[in-house]
C-alpha cells in the first residue's frame, strides 16, 4: 500500500504546472507593455479578457473582447512593491490590490501568470509571455488571428 501512495504521490507531482513567484522588482518591470490574457481563445467567438499597462501612453488598457469586438476602458495606474492602485476615470474608482507575477510552466503557450487579488475588471488570473515585446499591441492581434 506504502508503495502505490507514493507512486500516486509520484505521479501527482508530475502532472503539476511547475511555477515560482517572481520578486517586486522584476514583477513591476514584467507588468509594464505586454499583454495579460485570462485564456487563449480557441475559436473566434471566445471572450477573453486583457490588461496592458503602458505608463508612456499615461496609463493601461483593459478589454473584454472576442477576436473581432469588444469594449474596451482606459485606467491610471501607479505600482509600489506588490500593489496596484488603478484609477477608473470614467467611474471615479480607484482600487488598490496586491499583484504577484509567477513563472510558470502553462497552459500553454503562456510561462507567466499575473494574479491580481482585487481586480476592479474581469477575473483576477492572466497569463503572459516573458518573451513578449509588443510595444503597440500588434503582435497580440496576429497571435490571436492565427489561431
Amino acid at each position: 500500500m506504502r508503495t502505490v501512495s507514493l507512486v500516486l504521490v509520484g505521479v501527482l507531482a508530475a502532472c503539476s504546472h511547475k511555477s515560482a513567484q517572481v520578486d517586486d522588482a522584476d514583477a513591476a518591470k514584467l507588468l509594464i507593455n505586454r499583454n495579460w490574457l485570462d485564456r487563449m481563445p480557441e475559436t473566434e467567438r471566445d471572450r477573453l479578457h486583457v490588461y496592458r499597462f503602458v505608463p508612456d501612453m499615461g496609463g493601461g488598457v483593459y478589454q473584454d473582447r472576442t477576436l473581432y469586438k469588444g469594449t474596451f476602458e482606459l485606467f491610471t495606474f501607479e505600482v509600489s512593491g506588490d500593489k496596484i492602485r488603478f484609477v477608473l476615470p470614467e467611474t471615479h474608482d480607484e482600487v488598490t490590490s496586491r499583484f504577484k507575477i509567477e513563472e510558470v510552466d502553462g497552459p500553454k503557450p503562456f510561462d507567466l501568470k499575473l494574479s491580481i487579488s482585487d481586480d476592479p475588471r474581469g477575473p483576477h488570473i492572466y497569463y503572459s509571455w516573458r518573451s513578449e515585446v509588443d510595444r503597440d499591441g500588434h503582435l497580440l492581434e496576429q497571435r490571436l488571428h492565427a489561431r
